[in-house]
């Protein structure tokens, strides 16, 4: 009796003291999560290594402990405790899954391969496992076991398409063509209704050197469906690669090529290569842009201007004149107004041409659709400075100078776009008579441009009609005249400069320059330079 007694007590006594450890270890571990929430990642880590020497068996503790050495980058420690983990609960999936995503992030693919494959042996009934086995032995080009796998994924989710067509694949990269040819067949079997399996069976035969047999398949297919894709890209092939039947080859490509099915942007893409073949060979462009009208020709559900690029891109490369590749650029206008590749191409005709009108007509709708093309607005105002269009030019210029610092200009081509502007727009300024304005605006060239002689020397000339800061122009003046020493123009401002300044006898020396320059080259005197001269010479007679 007294046995029984004392055995009760002491296992009363382990029950207490199993509890209060229990409470003991709860109330630490939750502590270390809040821990953990804080950031406080540190003293975290030393509560739960106090929760381990309570319970040392505990894999929330290990999982806990792994993510927090994730938290402080020591990614050792981390897999050392998901490791024991594992170790103590094998069976346990979140456990190894979690351990293999430590593996593969520290580019351990071997030890993660190993765990992914106990888990799949382990966790058949989940599909993602064999989903991650199959892209790790992907990755080491393991194409014997992705089969495997997928033979698996088969067996629990019934056969499919993707999956046959992904051992397909796996069969060609494997030069199984046995296997492959099988599987093919099996999908045609299965998807009678589908055609392409019925033509990759004849691209099969075609890889094995059977060409009888691959042209048999492929007409069988025709005579169902003449206007499948997969069928006229494999019979273009079979007639070019196979058979050199340049005549049936251009027949197949042109069918393919107008074939409404045939998405746009395929279209695009085979055309380029044509176009290619036909540049590096050298090849009569007769041929390649009949075949450009021929696809063109084909009504489109939605305007596509890539294809007419691709043929503007082909007649410039062949040097074609501009009066052919012109239109087609305009019909790419017409379908897209807001194309700069076509714009610009017309733009650079239209001042080669010098055709102000044009230039206009060219630029103004890119300035009204509000282009970031800086070039627009800057020809849009020389095309109106032109045209004596003075207000439209201002306002052009101000466009492009707003425009150029975004621009995908060179930073030199900006600050010319910057001094030309600048420069134009003194001279219009300077027509409508708003001369401080003009003065503004040479001012802002010569920051962008400080040796731009017609600058310097327009400036000059307006200061000295206005009789206007004339030490300035005479220095402007002068260094004009240095940048181009036998314009005639420059030597004639710099002759009035000097008479404004009323240095009478340096301004007559200057005038006779001009006009023995004059003289020389046989140019036809102004009426202004007449009239400098009469001043002149009158001032210099009476003293």
């Amino acid at each position: 009796m007294r046995r029984i007694l004392l055995f009760i007590v002491f296992s009363c006594s382990l029950f207490v003291t199993s509890w209060a450890q229990q409470t003991k270890f709860d109330y630490i571990f939750q502590e270390a999560i809040r821990q953990k929430l804080a950031n406080k990642y540190d003293v975290a880590i030393d509560l739960l290594d106090y929760c381990q020497q309570l319970d040392p068996y505990s894999g929330a503790v290990l999982y806990e402990l792994s993510e927090l050495y994730r938290g402080v980058k020591n990614d050792t420690l981390a897999i050392h405790a998901l490791e024991k983990a594992c170790r103590l609960y094998p069976k346990n999936y979140w456990y190894k899954n979690k351990l293999v995503s430590l593996y593969l992030e520290n580019r351990r693919t071997d030890e993660a391969l190993k765990n992914v494959e106990e888990m799949a042996r382990l966790f058949p009934e989940k599909s993602e496992v064999l989903m991650m086995l199959l892209q790790l032995y992907e990755n080491k080009n393991d194409y014997a076991n992705m089969v495997k796998v997928l033979d698996k994924i088969e067996v629990k989710e019934g056969k499919s398409e993707q999956w046959s067509m992904e051992k397909f694949r796996l069969f060609l990269q494997m030069n199984d063509e046995k296997r492959a040819f099988e599987e093919m067949e099996n999908l045609a079997n299965e998807y009678p209704n589908d055609l392409r399996y019925q033509v990759v069976i004849g691209d099969l035969y075609l890889d094995a050197g059977k060409k009888e047999e691959a042209l048999k398949q492929f007409q069988s297919v025709e005579a169902q469906d003449p206007e499948n894709v997969t069928l006229l890209l494999s019979m273009m092939n079979f007639y070019h690669q196979e058979t050199g039947q340049d005549s049936l080859y251009q027949v197949y490509l042109e069918r393919l090529l107008t074939n409404k099915s045939l998405d746009e942007a395929a279209r695009v893409r085979m055309m380029a290569v044509i176009v290619e073949e036909s540049l590096t060979n050298n090849e009569d462009s007769v041929k390649v842009l009949r075949l450009f009208d021929k696809v063109l020709q084909e009504p489109q559900e939605v305007a596509d201007p890539d294809l007419l690029a691709l043929k503007v891109h082909y007649m410039v490369k062949k040097n074609m004149p501009k009066e052919e590749v012109s239109p087609v650029l305009h019909q790419i206008l017409e379908m897209d107004p807001e194309n700069e590749m076509a714009r610009q191409n017309l733009l650079m005709y239209a001042i080669e041409e010098n055709d102000t009108l044009n230039i206009v007509n060219i630029c103004k709708p890119a300035v009204d659709y509000k282009s970031f093309n800086v070039v627009f607005y800057y020809y849009l105002g020389y095309a109106y400075f032109m045209m004596d269009e003075k207000e439209q030019s201002v306002e052009a210029f101000r466009g492009a100078l707003e425009h150029v610092e975004k621009s995908n200009l060179t930073n030199e081509d900006k600050l010319k776009m910057r001094a030309n502007s600048y420069a134009l727009m003194g001279d219009v300024y300077h027509q409508l008579g708003q001369d401080d304005k003009a003065f503004l605006a040479y001012d802002s060239c010569l920051i962008y441009r400080r040796n731009d002689a017609m600058v310097l020397n327009n400036y000059a000339y307006y200061l000295s009609l206005k009789k206007k800061d004339l030490q300035r122009a005479e220095e402007m003046s002068r260094l004009s005249n240095e940048l181009e020493p036998d314009n005639a123009t420059y030597l004639d401002t710099y002759a009035w400069v000097l008479f404004q300044m009323k240095r009478y006898e340096e301004a007559k020396q200057y005038m006779d320059k001009v006009v023995e320059l004059m003289e020389r080259d046989g140019e036809e005197m102004s009426d202004d330079i007449a009239d400098h001269i009469k001043q002149i010479n009158k001032k210099v007679k009476k003293k």
